[in-house]
């Protein structure tokens, strides 16, 4: 049997509205193909009017739990008949709200940030949610593009919006290469002032990051640490071209 795609389940579905762009279904499709049929555990920030909840249930369908939140008091009356489904109601990065996330479910494999969009909230997000993200999880940030826009906190010139922060995360990926030129704090201190940087940060939890048009994700270290290349591993024996001198070189 023939599974549907997140597209097709999408395009053809009823009831509740469910609003996408088309990139990211089809993106979507590929990114979480190898967890479709696992008990997976979802949290998805801003749901509007609860349709991709809905999807998400018809695509993981041994999914644990598909938990939902939004500030918007009237997603109090959404009601579904999927009891993997639950909607938390408030605003997520309070203490309150993140509370009760975490009382449906202490760990996610998947987090969908589609909430406010404004930069200052998608990096808090960020920084609270990440933590919650199964080793190995994925974290996505949706409609991104908003965060080139001043009207939600962001811009090409803002050195201390969310877009600014995740392309420098990309460097501290590869920290291992430039760790005796420079600390970490002083790295970002930009946007924590110098002080300590989040823990998950610190401790190289983040181990590999994607950019697309309007989204961005960020996969979690199965283990953290700074040393990710992992063992060199030469094979063969003829070196007709480079010598050993070189092999040794290049090791750096």
């Amino acid at each position: 049997m023939i599974k549907k795609s997140i597209y097709q389940i999408h395009a053809e579905k009823t009831g509740k509205v469910s609003d996408k762009w088309e990139s990211y279904l089809e993106y979507y499709d590929g990114l979480f193909r190898g967890l479709r049929d696992l008990p997976i555990s979802m949290l998805e920030i801003g749901v509007q009017n609860g349709g991709s909840l809905e999807t998400w249930a018809n695509y993981f369908v041994n999914a644990k739990n598909i938990v939902g939140c939004d500030i918007d008091e009237k997603c109090k009356n959404l009601a579904f008949e999927d009891g993997r489904i639950n909607v938390v109601v408030g605003n997520a990065n309070s203490e309150e709200t993140n509370s009760k996330i975490r009382g449906l479910s202490n760990a996610f494999d998947i987090i969908i940030d589609d909430g406010s969009h404004i930069s200052h909230d998608v990096l808090n997000s960020f920084f609270i949610y990440f933590p919650l993200l199964a080793p190995g999880g994925i974290y996505i940030v949706e409609d991104a593009h908003t965060l080139y826009q001043s009207s939600f906190g962001g811009g090409m010139l803002n050195d201390v919006g969310a877009m600014c922060f995740f392309k420098k995360l990309v460097d501290f990926i590869s920290y291992q290469f430039w760790e005796q030129e420079l600390l970490p704090n002083v790295f970002f201190s930009t946007f924590f002032g110098g002080h300590s940087i989040p823990l998950f940060i610190a401790e190289g939890w983040v181990d590999s990051m994607e950019f697309k048009n309007s989204i961005i994700t960020i996969k979690k270290a199965k283990t953290p640490g700074h040393q990710k290349l992992g063992k060199r591993l030469v094979s063969g024996g003829e070196l007709t071209v480079k010598d050993s001198d070189w092999l040794n070189l290049v090791k750096g």
